[in-house]
């Protein structure tokens, strides 16, 4: 069956509390991209604190061939990753943790707005840039013990935003991102080293539009539009994706909205991870 959209704030907030949807096999099965989405779902898991949410995270990443991960943490910017191998691909994931609603490192991080000066190029985002410092010679120093290893960065919100900061930094085969924000200028988006970019939106998904669009602020890439029903459109026009943006934000006032676990608007449920994996995952 299809996954169902989920309106709950419980996947909103909380999004690695559902079980894993990998299953044995799945590294041959499923598009880098929906594993990308996943790694991006999973790194949530607080890995770096409980030992349960660190062997789920390593379970789950074995359904998909990846026998050999490690963790990245800074507590004192509150920053979270993961680089898992997959020898089969001769491939490594990095995916970075998003937003946590329940720790001010991370609120932090997102109201740092202010602009900073980046190496490559550009002008980037403050906060991220300085979440991003927290762990950039963890990775520095696994990349480079994995020498020649195709490299893909992802990431969900705040994830995504670092991902961004990351293909910047180093080369890779690809930057998979979900629920972006605007990284930076467009200086910035031009030292992307990344051979290909896939930056999904899903619907109304109010973080994709922050910060607002200026001078100071580009989004990387072109958007993969997942319209209301969870499907990936591609050649949608911009007056179409308001129209169905129209017609979503309408059927959540009718059918969710109004339920006590929900999130209020449709805006802020469609940031939800699982919410993404509807256009990724067609079966369940």
């Amino acid at each position: 069956m299809n996954i169902s959209y989920d309106p709950t704030r419980e996947a909103l907030l909380h999004p690695s509390v559902r079980a894993t949807l990998f299953k044995a096999g799945d590294g041959g099965r499923l598009s880098l991209d929906a594993i990308c989405s996943e790694c991006s779902r999973l790194v949530y898991l607080r890995f770096e604190s409980s030992e349960e949410h660190h062997k789920l995270l390593g379970d789950a990443l074995a359904l998909v061939g990846a026998v050999d991960w490690v963790g990245f943490n800074d507590p004192a910017t509150g920053t979270q990753a993961f680089a898992a191998v997959v020898p089969a691909k001769a491939r490594a994931i990095v995916a970075f943790r998003g937003t946590e609603p329940d720790r001010v490192s991370d609120i932090g991080v997102d109201l740092d707005a202010s602009t900073t000066v980046w190496p490559a190029g550009g002008t980037v985002h403050a906060g991220f840039a300085n979440a991003f410092d927290g762990v950039k010679i963890k990775i520095a120093d696994w990349l480079a013990s994995h020498p020649g290893i195709e490299v893909v960065f992802t990431g969900h919100s705040l994830g995504a935003a670092l991902a961004t900061l990351s293909a910047s930094n180093w080369v890779a085969s690809n930057l998979i991102t979900f629920g972006s924000p605007r990284v930076g200028n467009l200086a910035f988006t031009q030292t992307i080293k990344a051979q290909a970019v896939a930056r999904y939106v899903d619907c109304c998904d109010i973080v994709t539009h922050v910060p607002p669009e200026t001078h100071w602020y580009s989004h990387v890439g072109n958007a993969l539009y997942i319209d209301c029903a969870g499907r990936l459109r591609t050649g949608i026009t911009e007056d179409e994706i308001e129209a169905d943006r129209t017609k979503a934000r309408i059927e959540y006032v009718e059918k969710y909205a109004w339920r006590f676990n929900n999130a209020p608007v449709r805006d802020l449920a469609d940031h939800a991870p699982i919410n993404y994996q509807r256009a990724l995952f067609p079966e369940t």
